[in-house]
């Protein structure tokens, strides 16, 4: 598994500020989410990656990942909430990756739209992440 996507789950699920908004605890996927999924969810997953190096060897790894609340409302109260517990835990933060030092969390994009399908409305609400190793 990769040790990114393993810390920020850890990370991600281990805050009540987090999961106590969410329909279940276990409410958080990467990539996608199953069709029996409850809303609201977290969803998250990598979205690039690239490798610096100095003096010929490996000096550090920048990734950019998308964290954001995923909810079926007619408002967008609850997801904005969600994000910005994310944005509170994450920005800045600590996070414990496997075998390598965090340099930089931070957040730098943001995620918010709509989502129509027939007579129901999906609310999608987050950030992108960049996450610096060494």
């Amino acid at each position: 598994m990769n040790p990114i996507r393993s810390a920020l789950y850890a990370k991600l699920s281990s805050a009540e500020i987090i999961t106590s908004q969410l329909s279940s605890a276990g409410a958080i996927y990467h990539g996608q989410a199953p069709p029996t999924a409850r809303y609201p969810y977290l969803l998250f997953h990598k979205q690039a990656g690239t490798k610096a190096y100095a003096f010929g060897a490996p000096a550090f790894k920048r990734e950019i990942w998308l964290v954001k609340a995923v909810d079926r409302n007619t408002t967008s109260n609850l997801a904005e909430a969600i994000s910005g517990a994310c944005d509170a835990m994450l920005d800045g933060g600590s996070l414990t990756v496997s075998g390598k030092t965090l340099a930089d969390l931070r957040h730098v994009g943001d995620v918010d739209y709509l989502e129509d399908r027939g007579d129901q409305q999906f609310r999608h609400h987050g950030a992108t992440w960049r996450i610096v190793l060494s």
